[in-house]
């Protein structure tokens, strides 16, 4: 009876024991709840955040489009000349179709009391020069601003540029041959046989610092970096060359396309601008994983599945491709691919899912505000866009360095 009675105590006395423990456990359970809230709440504020950002991007880059349309040596109202020719279009209804007299000369009224010719003028400005114009520039922003950013995630290195493996100088070269030694048989066809040429020029650059950066265990990032300054130290001596024995006019012409500009664009250019940049842009998009995986090393990629050697040559290619086009048809345009990448991932973080899409955005929208300003500063004449690229750029990109370097927080 007594050894019954000692037990049944022994387990009352261990009851508060068990229930302390519950009830210690409870409190780690909430904190732990609460922490993954947080966390939860943290990243979808975040996500609404960059989701913000890239609509206020795309409300900018709408804004600095128009503007870049009716901005330049001649202004346009785009709201009257569209209801100039919405009024023609409706004849009775919106024009007023009368014949007016006038000094013994008989001519039908015009809309709005514009005058015809003043209305024929500025439409052709409008949708033969400025349209066409302002969507290449869009799209040849977005490839360089896109191409940068690949090519920054490749290599690991923020300071990489397309221009690193070569395409600029390849393009230069290539270019400067057709302009001085190699002229094309029809003059009327210069500006396509110059473009032949560049764009020829800078996929044989790729494709020699391929060859040499190639090896057993893929394409090894120093070597392609290593051989891609060799290939710019020597298509700098050919143009260098080239430039010393040139005569005045094909000399001049070699200096203008070095410094890039959109002045030639037309329909057919801004179709293929807009068909390749949809390619190059999704090609890139489809690589956002890729990119993602190849920022904790190409080891760790593998390891986690990634075929590296296959993504590092779709990758190199489709810049390739794209900034080959963008040199091809508008010169050298700098600074655009290496300063955009730099400003979104400030900004929108190192992620890109959302890294592309925004750089995409940021370089459309600096390229268009660069071109306004290189037709709108001194007219009538226009400024070739990489000295205003350049002149953005530069102390922009001086600028982030230096924040980074910490030494507005007074740590230098």
């Amino acid at each position: 009876m007594t050894a019954s009675t000692s037990s049944i105590d022994s387990d009352t006395s261990s009851l508060p024991a068990k229930s302390s423990v519950t009830n210690n456990t409870l409190p780690e359970t909430t904190q732990r709840n609460s922490a993954s809230a947080r966390m939860v709440n943290l990243l979808s504020t975040r996500a609404k955040r960059k989701r913000q950002g890239l609509i206020l991007l795309s409300a900018m880059l709408l804004i600095s489009a128009y503007v870049g349309v009716v901005s330049g040596s001649l202004s346009i109202n785009v709201g009257e000349l569209l209801w100039h020719e919405l009024s023609e279009l409706a004849g009775q209804f919106f024009s007023q179709g009368a014949l007016i007299e006038e000094s013994g000369v008989s001519r039908e009224a015009t809309p709005l009391g514009v005058s015809p010719t003043f209305n024929s003028t500025h439409w052709y400005v409008l949708t033969e020069l400025r349209l066409p114009r302002v969507i290449m520039t869009l799209f040849i922003g977005a490839l360089l601003a896109v191409s940068g950013c690949a090519m920054q995630g490749l290599v690991r290195n923020p300071l990489a540029d397309p221009g690193l493996i070569g395409i600029a100088g390849g393009a230069a070269a290539a270019a400067a041959v057709s302009m001085a030694i190699v002229p094309p048989l029809v003059p009327a066809l210069a500006s396509v046989w110059v473009a032949l040429w560049a764009f020829g020029g800078a996929l044989l650059a790729v494709w020699t610092v391929l060859r040499f950066a190639n090896s057993a265990q893929g394409v090894s990032v120093a070597t392609l970096i290593l051989a891609g300054v060799a290939i710019n130290a020597f298509t700098g001596t050919i143009i260098g060359a080239i430039s010393y024995v040139a005569s005045d006019d094909a000399l001049r012409q070699i200096t203008y396309w070095t410094m890039g500009s959109l002045a030639g664009a037309s329909w057919t250019l801004c179709a293929l601008v807009v068909a390749a940049g949809v390619i190059a842009i999704t090609g890139l998009m489809m690589s956002r994983n890729a990119l993602n995986l190849l920022a904790l090393g190409e080891n760790e990629a593998a390891y986690m599945g990634l075929n590296v050697a296959r993504y590092k040559h779709v990758i190199l290619w489709l810049v390739a491709f794209a900034v080959a086009l963008a040199t091809a048809l508008c010169g050298i345009i700098g600074f655009v691919g290496l300063v955009v990448p730099h400003m979104c991932r400030t900004l929108f973080g190192v992620n890109h899912n959302v890294l592309i899409p925004a750089c995409a955005l940021m370089g459309a929208l600096l390229l268009t505000i660069a071109d306004t300003l290189a037709r709108t500063l001194f007219t009538p004449m226009e400024i070739p866009i990489g000295i205003v690229t350049s002149a953005i750029g530069a102390p922009f990109f001086l600028y982030l360095l230096w924040q980074q370097k910490g030494v507005f927080n007074g740590s230098l």
